[in-house]
C-alpha cells in the first residue's frame, strides 16, 4: 500500500500527522455538512459539500497512516455531556487500521458522487433537501468518531449518528413504499442492535464504578467475574454482528442496500459493515481481553454459515445491487471466521497462528471495503449509463464502457479470492489459521472439528465467489445487450469512472506491497492475539503449511511477485495480439447459419440453475411456467418463466420472530384502546398485585 510508515521516521512526526489528518477531515466534514444543508436547502447538488467530503477523506487516510506509524495514542476530548458522559477521542493504531480503509473509500465515493449529483440534476425529484445534504457528510463524521471514540457515551452517540444519517439517505427525497419498508426495516434493526450494545456497556459500567471511559472498562475487564465478561462478549457480538450483516442478523442489509445511491451502497457496506467488526474487536478482544474458546468457536459458526449462504444467496439474485449485498455477508463471514479462529488458537496457546489469523481477517477488512466500494460504485455507474440492475436486461456494456468494464471486473476477480490480489492474500491467511487450529494437539477435539468444518465452509464460498464473479461481470459487461437500454449506453462522465479506478489502482499497489502490509498490521494486533515473532522480517508475506507448486521462497507465496510477473506476462500478450491484429481475420459468429441474438445467451437465471438444483435441499427452490399459445397454432405466442428460492434463515428463523412481535403488537394495542375506566381498572390491579407482593 503506497503511504505506508517509514520505520525510519521519528513516532513524533506521525503522531503529528494523524493529529492533524484527524482534525483535518473532522473539519472538512463539519464544514461538507454545512454546505451540503445549504445546498439542498436550494435544491442544488450538493457538489460542494461532496468535494469537501473527498478532501476530508484523503485527510483521513494520512491520519490512519500516521497513527500506525505513532509512538503513542491519539488522546482528547471536548468536554461531557450533563456533567458525567465524556465526549473522549481515543485514536490508536488499531483505529488507523479502520481509517486506512474508511478514508480512500469515502474519498472515492465523493466524487463518484459528484458526478451522481451531475447526472440527477437533470430530475427535480433527485436533488436533495437540505437534511439530505447535511446526512451524508454527518455520516461521515459519525463513522470517522466511531473509529476514534475513547468512551462509551462517545461511541454510542457516533453510532446512533451514523444509524441515523444512513437511514435517511436509504429512504431519500420521495421514497416509493418499497424504499420506505427497506428504510424502515434499516431503522428498527439497528436499533434493536443499539439496545444489546446499551446493555453490554451498560455492564462494563457497572464493573468499572461508573466510569464510561475505555481504559477504565479494560482495567475492569481484568478481575471481571467470568459470567459478567460472557455476557458482554455476547451482546456485543449481537450488536455488532447485527450491524456487521451477519447473520442470522442480516435481513435487512439486501433491502437496505439496493435502494440506497450507490456511493452510499459503496459506503455503507465497504466502511459501515467495517464499523460492527471494529466493534467487535475494540470490545470482544481489546477491552475483555483473552476470552474462553467456545468465544471464538461463536464467531466461527456465525462467521461460517455467513460465508456459504451469503454467497449462495447472492448467485440466486437478478438485482446487481442486491448481489453485491449478499456477497457483503459472505465476506463479512470470512471475517468472523478469522476471528474466531484467532480467538481459539489463543486460548490454547498458540500466539503466532493466532497473530496469523487476526492480521489476515483484518487485511481482508480492508481489501473487501476498497474492492466492494469499486463494485457498487461500479454498479452506480451502470445504473447511470443504463438505468436498470437487472441483470438478465443487461450485457455487452465492455464495448461502450470499457472503463468501468476494466475497474469493475478486475475488482469482481479480486473479490472472488483470485491470486495475486489483496483479498487472496488475506483468505490464504485465514485459512492457514484454520489449518492451524485444525492440526494444533493442544486445541480440544470438539474445536479442530469445527475448525475443519469452518475449512470446508470457507473452501466452497471462495469456489462460488469465483462463479459469482464471472456471473456479476459475464452478465453485466460481456455478450450482447439484453434490452434496449443497455445497447444505447455510453460511457459515464470522468467523476463516475474515478471512484472505482481509483480504488482498483489502490488495491493493485497494496497487493504488491503485502508483505510490509501484513508485517505492519501483526504488528498491530500481536497484544490481542500473541507474540507476532513468526511473522517478522522484510520480506515476509502468508507463511504455508507446504510447498506450492512454483512458490518462490521455500514454501513462502510472495503476491507482489506473482501480480508482477502476470502484469509481464499480460503485456506480453497484448504487445503479440497488437502486432498480429492487422493479419486476423474478423468473420461473424457461426450460430448455425441464424444472426446471434441476445435470446441464445445465457442469463443470470439460466447460469445459476445448475447450483440452484445441486443446492436445491438448501434452496427449497420453485418454478413457475406459462405459455399462450397462438389460437389454431402449436407455436406459443409468449412464454413466462418464473423462479423463486427460499432463504432458510429469514423463513425458519426471523419470519416466526416477526410474526410473533406482529402479535404482541396487536395485543398491546388491544389492551391500550383509550377507554378511561379501563385504564382506571389496570391501575386497581397493578396496586393490588404489589400489596399481595408486598406482604
Amino acid at each position: 500500500m503506497t503511504g505506508m510508515p517509514d520505520p525510519s521516521l521519528p513516532g513524533p512526526i506521525w503522531t503529528f500527522v494523524a493529529g492533524t489528518g484527524w482534525l483535518a477531515g473532522a473539519v472538512l466534514l463539519a464544514l461538507a455538512t454545512l454546505a451540503g444543508a445549504v445546498e439542498g436547502a436550494r435544491s442544488r447538488p450538493t457538489l460542494i459539500a461532496h468535494a469537501l467530503a473527498a478532501a476530508a477523506g484523503l485527510a483521513i487516510a494520512a491520519a490512519g497512516v500516521g497513527l500506525l506509524g505513532a509512538d503513542r495514542p491519539l488522546v482528547g476530548t471536548a468536554g461531557s455531556v450533563l456533567g458525567f458522559a465524556p465526549l473522549d477521542v481515543a485514536a490508536d493504531r488499531l483505529s488507523g487500521i479502520f481509517l486506512v480503509g474508511f478514508g480512500p473509500l469515502a474519498a472515492a465515493a465523493s466524487i463518484h458522487a459528484i458526478g451522481y449529483g451531475r447526472a440527477a440534476a437533470h430530475d427535480p425529484g433527485h436533488l436533495p433537501t437540505a437534511a439530505l445534504g447535511a446526512a451524508y457528510p454527518l455520516f461521515l463524521l459519525s463513522l470517522l468518531l466511531v473509529f476514534t471514540a475513547g468512551s462509551g457515551f462517545a461511541f454510542l452517540l457516533a453510532w446512533e449518528g451514523m444509524a441515523l444519517a444512513s437511514a435517511l439517505l436509504v429512504i431519500g427525497r420521495r421514497p416509493d413504499r418499497g424504499t420506505l419498508g427497506a428504510g424502515y426495516v434499516y431503522l428498527a434493526t439497528t436499533h434493536l442492535a443499539t439496545a444489546a450494545l446499551l446493555i453490554a456497556f451498560a455492564l462494563l459500567a457497572a464493573l468499572a464504578g461508573g466510569s464510561l471511559g475505555f481504559d477504565a472498562w479494560r482495567t475492569a475487564a481484568t478481575g471481571a467475574p467470568a459470567a459478567a465478561r460472557d455476557a458482554v462478549f455476547v451482546l456485543a457480538v449481537i450488536g455488532f454482528g447485527t450491524k456487521a450483516g451477519a447473520m442470522p442478523f442480516h435481513f435487512w442489509l439486501p433491502q437496505a442496500h439496493p435502494v440506497a445511491p450507490s456511493h452510499v451502497s459503496a459506503l455503507m457496506s465497504g466502511v459501515m459493515l467495517n464499523a460492527g467488526i471494529y466493534g467487535i474487536v475494540r470490545i470482544g478482544l481489546d477491552v475483555l481481553g483473552p476470552g474462553a474458546d467456545w468465544w471464538g468457536a461463536i464467531l466461527l459458526i456465525v462467521g461460517g454459515v455467513s460465508a456459504v449462504l451469503g454467497i449462495l444467496y447472492a448467485l440466486m439474485e437478478r438485482d446487481l445491487k442486491r448481489l453485491l449485498a449478499f456477497s457483503s455477508i459472505e465476506h463479512v463471514g470470512i471475517v468472523l471466521v478469522g476471528l474466531g479462529s484467532a480467538i481459539v488458537l489463543r486460548s490454547v496457546g498458540a500466539g503466532e497462528l493466532a497473530t496469523l489469523a487476526l492480521a489476515a481477517a483484518l487485511l481482508h477488512v480492508l481489501a473487501h471495503g476498497y474492492l466492494k466500494g469499486a463494485l457498487f460504485l461500479g454498479a452506480g455507474a451502470v445504473g447511470v449509463a443504463t438505468g436498470l440492475r437487472d441483470l438478465d436486461r443487461l450485457g455487452g456494456l465492455a464495448r461502450v464502457m470499457p472503463a468501468t468494464a476494466l475497474a469493475f471486473g478486475l475488482a469482481a476477480l479480486g473479490l472472488a479470492g483470485l491470486p495475486p490480489l489483496l483479498a487472496f492474500t488475506s483468505e490464504w491467511g485465514i485459512l492457514q489459521g484454520l489449518i492451524g487450529l485444525a492440526g494444533t494437539t493442544a486445541t480440544a477435539d470438539a474445536w479442530r472439528l469445527l475448525a475443519v468444518a469452518a475449512l470446508g465452509g470457507l473452501a466452497l464460498a471462495t469456489a462460488l465467489a469465483v462463479a459469482g464473479g464471472a456471473l456479476t461481470v459475464g452478465m453485466t459487461f460481456l455478450a450482447r445487450p439484453r434490452s434496449a437500454p443497455a445497447a444505447e449506453a455510453r460511457e459515464v462522465g470522468r467523476f463516475l469512472r474515478a471512484g472505482p479506478l481509483g480504488l482498483v489502482v489502490l488495491v493493485v499497489g497494496a497487493s504488491v506491497a503485502a508483505a510490509p502490509i501484513v508485517a505492519v498490521i501483526a504488528g498491530v494486533v500481536a497484544p490481542y492475539a500473541g507474540p507476532a515473532s513468526a511473522l517478522g522480517g522484510p520480506a515476509l508475506t502468508i507463511p504455508t503449511i507446504a510447498a506450492l507448486p512454483g512458490d518462490v521462497q521455500g514454501g513462502r507465496l510472495v503476491p507482489g511477485f506473482l501480480l508482477l510477473a502476470l502484469i509481464v506476462a499480460g503485456g506480453l500478450v497484448l504487445a503479440v495480439a497488437t502486432r498480429r491484429q492487422g493479419t486476423v481475420r474478423r468473420v461473424p459468429t457461426w450460430t448455425g447459419g441464424i444472426v446471434p441474438s441476445a435470446a441464445m445467451e445465457y442469463t443470470a437465471t439460466s447460469y445459476a440453475k445448475p447450483l440452484r438444483l445441486f443446492f436445491r435441499s438448501v434452496l427449497r427452490p420453485s418454478r413457475e411456467v406459462r405459455i399462450d399459445v397462438q389460437p389454431g397454432t402449436p407455436f406459443p405466442r409468449t412464454i413466462v418463466y418464473r423462479s423463486e428460492y427460499t432463504r432458510f434463515i429469514d423463513r425458519h428463523l426471523l419470519h416466526p420472530i416477526h410474526d410473533g412481535a406482529i402479535r404482541a403488537a396487536e395485543l398491546v394495542r388491544r389492551l391500550q384502546n383509550g377507554s378511561v375506566q379501563l385504564y382506571v381498572g389496570y391501575v386497581v390491579v397493578a396496586l393490588a398485585l404489589l400489596l399481595v407482593f408486598a406482604r
